[in-house]
């Protein structure tokens, strides 16, 4: 069950500052990823993925409204997680407010990065994602 709350909220990380507004948001953890290697050079450090976790809330925030609804938090994943919706953004609204807010978006950041890195040093390196340890 927690792989499956991870797995939906690692859906999180969908974009970085260059990526293009009408794009498709990827929903494939390697996607995902590859997109936080914010400097390109092939490993990922806990700052990068956050970073890009972080600046990926105004994406997903429709309505601009500053805050994430239930449907726009829906829109985000997978259908293969879209069951356990309530669930994960129950985890995430720690206010219980029915509002997910930027505070509380970046306060909760998806397990996926800590499962990934081995060996705890704070970065993926490629070889830690391409390992099976976190993939479903």
């Amino acid at each position: 069950m927690n792989r499956l709350i991870a797995s939906s909220i690692l859906v999180f990380v969908l974009a970085t500052p260059s990526f293009a507004q009408t794009a498709p948001l990827p929903t494939k953890p390697d996607e995902l990823l590859a997109m936080a290697d914010l400097n390109n050079d092939g490993s990922i450090s806990r700052d990068e993925f956050l970073t890009v976790r972080s600046a990926s809330f105004s994406r997903i925030d429709m309505d601009t409204s500053g805050g994430l609804t239930v449907s726009e938090f829906q829109t985000i994943l997978s259908d293969r997680v879209s069951r356990f919706a309530g669930r994960a953004f129950s985890r995430v609204d720690a206010d219980g407010d029915g509002v997910i807010t930027q505070a509380e978006w970046d306060a909760n950041p998806p397990e996926i990065f800590d499962r990934a890195d081995k060996n705890g040093d704070g970065v993926l390196s490629p070889a830690e994602r391409e390992a099976k340890r976190y993939k479903r």
